[in-house]
């Protein structure tokens, strides 16, 4: 099948569909659209900017929260449960990246002292010196990627994209959806 026309007469067409099905305010869908398309996109660009260190935006993400939990004072490290639960992935992904990462000697399993039974993860001497190795090139691959917008648009929008994460996290307490949303999260990144 060929595709005919482009993304602006498409988006064109969904609305009137949608004025004839009478819903006529569908900014919150072209806004959701947009929020998740840039979200994609951004993660796109961030893992081709991480390409060269053997790293993916979801695993650094873990080897930055293993840090931060050592910065305040947990050497024993942290349960894959919490892990899923911070990182908000699900535990089969979480067990995917730790193995990645184990395997590249970036992360250890250590025996839960409370509960010998499970184990806790915490990164290695190798894993430091990766985020270390990371972060700086990292850091300007993701200031260049928001170089498209001034410094007072970049603070404008991570001020209301703040204001719409309080907001949807009242909504989902309001609504008591938190178990919801946290199945929901649970499928969606399986």
């Amino acid at each position: 099948m060929k595709h005919t026309g482009g993304f602006a007469k498409r988006h064109q067409e969904l609305h009137k569909l949608l004025a004839a099905w009478g819903i006529e305010q569908s900014r919150g869908m072209d806004l959701m659209r947009a929020l998740m398309g840039a979200a994609r996109m951004l993660e796109a660009i961030a893992d081709h900017g991480l390409q060269t260190t053997g790293l993916s935006l979801p695993r650094l993400r873990l080897l930055l929260w293993l840090a931060v939990e050592e910065q305040c004072g947990n050497s024993a490290g942290i349960s894959p449960s919490a892990l899923s639960h911070y990182q908000h992935i699900s535990k089969n992904t979480v067990s995917s990246l730790l193995a990645s990462l184990e395997e590249q000697g970036l992360i250890e399993r250590a025996l839960c002292q409370e509960d010998r039974r499970s184990f806790n993860i915490r990164l290695t001497k190798a894993g430091r010196a990766r985020i270390r190795a990371a972060l700086p090139e990292h850091s300007k691959y993701v200031k260049d990627t928001f170089a498209g917008l001034t410094v007072d648009e970049q603070k404008t929008l991570l001020k209301l994209l703040q204001k719409l994460q309080q907001s949807l996290r009242q909504q989902i307490a309001d609504k008591k959806l938190e178990s919801y949303a946290h199945r929901q999260m649970e499928s969606s990144k399986e």
